[in-house]
C-alpha cells in the first residue's frame, strides 16, 4: 500500500512538473515569437510568466532585461542582465552586450566598457567601439556637469503614458505636445499596443500650465496625429500624419478655430516629420528618412513664390546615425537638434549649431550633462528669452515611459540677440482686429516676414533677430496703417516690447506717426531707409484717390524755436516732395512744420525727446 501511494505521488509530481515545463516552454515560445515580431509588450508579458516559474534561467533573465531596455523602465534591466551573466557558466556575447547596455544606461561607464569588449561577435567591433566611445563621452560630461536645472513638468502635463514633442510659443504662453493616453480621439489602440497619438494644448497661467485640452477635430483624428512644430506666435501648427509614408501637414488658427490640415508641397513618398520654421517664416527645417524605422537626416528648404517650397537640401552636419527634432530658435541663427552620432553619451543627445555669416554652420556642440544622459533626450525647444526650455526624455524617475521636462538654462548661457514684439491690435471702438503685419528691412526694402493678429483676441507676436533696422507695419483695409521702428544692434541682448495698437479709421481728423521716416540730426534730407514707409503712404493715397493729407514735422525743444520751426517745415516739405515725385498730385498734399509746439512726451528725458522728434500724417 505504501509503495502504491508513493508511486501515485511520484506520477503526480512528474505530471505536474511536465505540465509546468510545458507551460514554461509555451510562454517562452510565445515570447520569442512576439520578440522577433517586435511586439515587445506581448513578449515581456510571456517572458515574465515563464521566468516566474524558472527564475534561474539565464536566457529568460536576458530576454526580460532586453524588453525593459526597449520599453522601460530601463533600471529594471540591470539586475536581470546581471543575473543572466552570473547564472551562465559561459555567458554568451549577447548576454554580455545586454549587460553592457544596462550598465551604460545606468551611467556605470567603466563596467559597461568591459562588457562591450566581451560582446563580440554578437556585435561587430564598429558597433562596440561606438558604444565604448559613448561611455568615454559620458565620463567626460558627467565629470564636468553644466548648471542646468531640470524639472519634470509634473502630473498636470505628464501621465503614466507617453508625452513628447513639446512645442512652445516664443513667449512661453502656450505649450503644445503629443501624448498616447486613453482619452485620445477614437480611444483606439495601435498595433504596438499603445493608444494612438493625439495633440494637446496647455496655457501658461501665472507660471503654471493649465490642464491640457485635446482640441479634437480637425487637428486630431482616429489615427496618429502628432504636433511636430509651432510658429512663434502659436498661430500655425505643423502636424505629422501617417499618409503617403509619413507627411507634414499645416493648420492655421483663425480666431478660435483651426483650419483643416493641408499637406505641405515639400512632402515626398518618403517619411517626413519634425518641422521648425525660422522667425521670418521663410525657411523650414525638418526630418526625412526612407521610412519610419530608417536612418533619419535633417533637411531644410526655403519658401519661394506663394506657399511653395524649394527643393530640400540635406544639412551638412548629419552623421551616419539618426538625427532628429530640429528647432530653430527665434534668434534666427541657433539650431538645436538631437543626434545618435557626433559626441553623444548614449541614445539621442541634444546638440546645437550656429548659422555663420557666410551661410555655413558651426561645429555641433553637445549641451552636456545633466540635460543629456545615456538615454534618449529629444525635442528640445527654448523660449525667446533663452532662459527656459522644454524637452522629452525617458530618464528614470519620470511618471511614464517618456515625460516632458522643463530646463532652466545655465546662468552662463549667452543671452539671445533679438527683440520680441507682442501685444493686441484693436480698432477705435475697442474691438479685436485681424490685421496684416509686415516686417521690412529698412536698409534694403526687402520683406522679411508677413504675419497676422488673431481675429478673436487681436493678439500678435513676432520675433526680430538682431542686427537689422526693421520697419514693422500693421494694416487692415479701411484703417490707417500703424508703423513701428525696431533697431537692435548685435550684442544688445534680449528685449521684449509690448505694443498694443489701435488702428485709426481712414477718415478726416485721423492721424498716424510715420515711425520709419528718418532724417539725420539737424538735416532735412530724407534718408534712404525712409523709402519703404513712404512707398506705403503713396499706396494709401493711390488706393484712396479722394483723400487729402497733411504731413507735419515736429521737433524736441533742444535749440532755438526759430531753428526748430524751420527744420520741421523743411522736413515736412521733403516728404511731400517725395510723394509728388511718385505721382501724387500736389493739390492733395499739405506740408506743415510745428517745431516743438506740440510735444507728445516729456522733453526732460532722452526717450521723451525721441518721441517728440517725429513726422505725422493727418487726413484732412
Amino acid at each position: 500500500m505504501v509503495n502504491k501511494t508513493l508511486f501515485l505521488y511520484l506520477v503526480s509530481v512528474c505530471l505536474s512538473l511536465s505540465m509546468t515545463l510545458n507551460a514554461q516552454d509555451k510562454y517562452t515560445s510565445k515570447g520569442d515569437k512576439a520578440f522577433e515580431g517586435k511586439q515587445f509588450f506581448e513578449a515581456l508579458k510571456n517572458y515574465e510568466m515563464a521566468l516566474g516559474a524558472k527564475t534561474d534561467d539565464p536566457y529568460l533573465n536576458m530576454r526580460v532585461a532586453q524588453c525593459y531596455l526597449i520599453l522601460g523602465p530601463k533600471s529594471k534591466a540591470l539586475t536581470l542582465a546581471n543575473n543572466a551573466v552570473k547564472l551562465s557558466e559561459k555567458p554568451s556575447p549577447e548576454m554580455c552586450f545586454t549587460l553592457a547596455q544596462a550598465l551604460h544606461n545606468s551611467h556605470k561607464f567603466d563596467e559597461a566598457i568591459s562588457y562591450y569588449q566581451k560582446s563580440d561577435p554578437f556585435v561587430n567591433k564598429k558597433v562596440s567601439s561606438k558604444y565604448i566611445n559613448e561611455c568615454g563621452f559620458g565620463k567626460q560630461y558627467m565629470g564636468q556637469p553644466k548648471d542646468f536645472k531640470i524639472t519634470n513638468a509634473g502630473p498636470i502635463v505628464n501621465t503614466q503614458y507617453q508625452e513628447y514633442l513639446p512645442q512652445i510659443t516664443a513667449d512661453l504662453s502656450k505649450l503644445f505636445f503629443t501624448s498616447r493616453r486613453p482619452n485620445s480621439t477614437g480611444g483606439k489602440v495601435a498595433d504596438d499596443g499603445l493608444y494612438y497619438e493625439d495633440i494637446y494644448i496647455s496655457n501658461n497661467q501665472g507660471g503654471a500650465w493649465s490642464p491640457p485640452i485635446n482640441p479634437g477635430s480637425p487637428l486630431n483624428t482616429d489615427g496618429h496625429d502628432a504636433c511636430i512644430g509651432v510658429s512663434e506666435d502659436g498661430q500655425t501648427i505643423f502636424l505629422y500624419r501617417g499618409s503617403n509614408g509619413g507627411d507634414i501637414y499645416k493648420s492655421e488658427l483663425s480666431g478660435k478655430k483651426w483650419s483643416n490640415p493641408v499637406a505641405l508641397p515639400l512632402n515626398s513618398e518618403l517619411f517626413e516629420t519634425c518641422a521648425s520654421l525660422s522667425p521670418d517664416g521663410r525657411t523650414l527645417f525638418f526630418v526625412r528618412a526612407m521610412d519610419f524605422s530608417s536612418q533619419r537626416d535633417l533637411y531644410m528648404c526655403r519658401k519661394t513664390n506663394g506657399d511653395n517650397w524649394s527643393k530640400a537640401i540635406k544639412l551638412p552636419f548629419n552623421t551616419e546615425y539618426d538625427e532628429d527634432s530640429p528647432y530653430m530658435h527665434p534668434d534666427g541663427k541657433t539650431l538645436y537638434f538631437s543626434s545618435k552620432g557626433h559626441t553623444t553619451m548614449g541614445g539621442y543627445d541634444v546638440f546645437k549649431v550656429t548659422m555663420l555669416s557666410g551661410g555655413g554652420w558651426s561645429k555641433p556642440e553637445n549641451l552636456g550633462y545633466p540635460m543629456n544622459t545615456a538615454g534618449n533626450d529629444l525635442y528640445f525647444v527654448l523660449g525667446a528669452e533663452g532662459k527656459v526650455g522644454y524637452y522629452a526624455s525617458d530618464k528614470e524617475g519620470g511618471l511614464g515611459k517618456q515625460d516632458l521636462y522643463s530646463v532652466r538654462m545655465p546662468i552662463s548661457a549667452k543671452e539671445p540677440q533679438l527683440t520680441l514684439m507682442k501685444g493686441k491690435i484693436k480698432d477705435a471702438t475697442g474691438n479685436s482686429v485681424e490685421a496684416k503685419i509686415t516686417v521690412n528691412d529698412n536698409q534694403t526694402g526687402e520683406v522679411l516676414g508677413e504675419y497676422k493678429s488673431n481675429a478673436e483676441t487681436g493678439e500678435y507676436l513676432i520675433a526680430l533677430p538682431s542686427d537689422h533696422n526693421y520697419g514693422v507695419t500693421i494694416e487692415k483695409p479701411g484703417k490707417l496703417f500703424y508703423s513701428e521702428n525696431v533697431y537692435l544692434t548685435s550684442n544688445e541682448g534680449f528685449k521684449q516690447e509690448k505694443k498694443d495698437v489701435v488702428l485709426a479709421d481712414s477718415k478726416a481728423g485721423s492721424k498716424i506717426v510715420l515711425k520709419n521716416v528718418f532724417f539725420d540730426t539737424g538735416k532735412d534730407q530724407l534718408r534712404m531707409d525712409s523709402k519703404t514707409e513712404l512707398a506705403r503712404v503713396t499706396k494709401l493715397l493711390q488706393d484712396n484717390p479722394t483723400i487729402k493729407i497733411e504731413i507735419s514735422g515736429h521737433t524736441d525743444n533742444v535749440g532755438s524755436e526759430e531753428v526748430n520751426q524751420q527744420l520741421s517745415e523743411k522736413r515736412a516739405k521733403s516728404v511731400v516732395a517725395f510723394l509728388i515725385q511718385n505721382g501724387i498730385p500736389a493739390a492733395r498734399l499739405k506740408a506743415v512744420g510745428y517745431g516743438s509746439k506740440n510735444p507728445v512726451a516729456d522733453n526732460t528725458t532722452e526717450a521723451g525727446k525721441q518721441l517728440n522728434r517725429r513726422t505725422e500724417l493727418k487726413i484732412l
